[in-house]
């Protein structure tokens, strides 16, 4: 299996992996107090899932507010078949710094009203029901999260094509001045045998008109000099023009491939557009 396949079908494997993951139980320190909450791990990065999170909840109808260092959700019904409120309290961190497209959603819930009290984790009798809110909120963050590296990926590659397409109206150009300099140099190395047999044709008594001759022939070679300066220098750029180019289409090979194992997750089952 070539290597860009066997990449694509092992982040398919990890993204699938990743959704039958099911929440767990966990506990947090906040002012070095321990809480107990439910959490879940997705394989996102932080400022992709919080968007995740408060778009999920704003759907539902709950505007986001911050305590802390908590994202906070009030008078939400965490078990859909109860009465009871609580107020929900999210802190959503990358799982370590070596780890920054992982994250970890924790949910602490308090009842609605009440104060944050610490708490072990056997101690909470909201978890269970958190657990299962976090299980049915997970496919949704999922699907979201995905969307959005899908979108921010297009635009990677949509302006890595854009470039490309400049590098090459660019080359046209370039090549275009190329064979302008070298018709000017082709025109001028004429004119120059032309002025050799005229100046040859002058009289040696003639000096003034030798001189005049002479003159023109000058200027002639230094035309000829800056042709060739800038014929060097168009060729140079031809060169570092070529050289651009292949990197970007490098680029854009290795950014379609990353593309394609983003939609291959998203035709992973449980997957849906947000």
């Amino acid at each position: 299996m070539h290597k860009p396949l066997l990449l694509l079908f092992l982040s398919a494997i990890f993204f699938t992996a990743s959704l039958k993951a099911q929440s767990y139980s966990s506990s947090l320190t906040f002012q070095k107090s321990p809480y107990a909450v439910a959490a879940i791990q997705v394989p996102f990065e932080e400022n992709v899932v919080t968007s995740a999170v408060k778009d999920y909840m704003s759907r539902k109808g709950f505007k986001d507010s911050r305590y802390k260092d908590f994202i906070v959700f009030r008078s939400v019904p965490v078990d859909g078949n109860s009465k009871v409120y609580s107020d929900l309290y999210f802190t959503i961190n990358r799982k370590s710094r070596s780890e920054k497209d992982i994250t970890i959603v924790n949910l602490l819930p308090v009842k609605k009203g009440q104060t944050l009290l610490p708490a072990a984790v056997e101690d909470s009798s909201f978890i269970s029901s958190s657990l299962t809110f976090l299980d049915s909120l997970k496919p949704y963050i999922l699907s979201y999260s995905l969307h959005q590296e899908i979108l921010a990926q297009q635009g990677v590659l949509a302006k890595i094509n854009s470039k490309i397409n400049d590098l090459k109206n660019d080359s046209g150009d370039i090549a275009k001045k190329i064979r302008g300099y070298e018709s000017d140099l082709a025109e001028n190395r004429n004119d120059q045998d032309k002025q050799t047999r005229e100046i040859n044709n002058i009289s040696t008594g003639n000096q003034s008109a030798l001189a005049r001759a002479h003159k023109r022939m000058d200027k002639l070679m230094d035309r000829q000099t800056d042709y060739e300066k800038k014929l060097r220098n168009a060729r140079e750029d031809q060169y570092k023009n070529r050289k651009a180019l292949e990197g970007q289409r490098s680029l854009a090979e290795k950014e379609s491939q990353t593309l394609d194992s983003l939609n291959l997750r998203r035709q992973s089952p449980g997957v849906a557009a947000p």
